[in-house]
């Protein structure tokens, strides 16, 4: 299998899905020259010698916000943002925004398994709505 300095980057940000990373790490302890390699790409980035691509891929510029994947999970997202998370999420693996996904999932889950949130934010939701349709009557002036 053909490793490529991508590949070798991604998994030294752990950007890799979980299997991939998995095989390349035991490739990287049987490999001593792959090790290598793998040192010398991060000098290089260290240095400064890197790619737009790389810097695109290292600050993570394609990825959604915390908030928009949370409004992605409430599916209040007009389509094409909704599509491209979902691109990002289940073909491009992000493992930053599976993470981050997961864990907003996780927390919603949690909202819903107590009873008691679920009707103080229904509570709350309700009293909100309340205010803004004081604030949008007419003015009697």
């Amino acid at each position: 299998m053909s490793i490529s300095d991508e590949d070798l980057l991604a998994y030294a940000d752990e950007l890799l899905p979980a299997d991939a990373a998995v095989q390349l790490e035991a490739q990287l302890r049987d490999d001593a020259a792959l090790r290598e390699r793998l040192q010398n790409l991060l000098d290089q980035r260290d240095s400064g010698a890197v790619s737009v691509g790389e810097i695109w891929r290292h600050e993570r510029l394609s990825c959604p916000t915390r908030s928009e994947l949370g409004l992605y999970l409430m599916q209040a997202l007009e389509r094409k943002r909704a599509d491209y998370i979902a691109f990002h999420l289940k073909t491009v693996g992000c493992a930053y925004c599976e993470a981050t996904f997961a864990e907003l999932q996780a927390a919603v889950a949690e909202l819903d398994d107590n009873p008691q949130d679920s009707r103080r934010r229904e509570q709350l939701f309700a009293s909100s709505a309340g205010l803004l349709k004081k604030d949008r009557s007419p003015d009697p002036q």
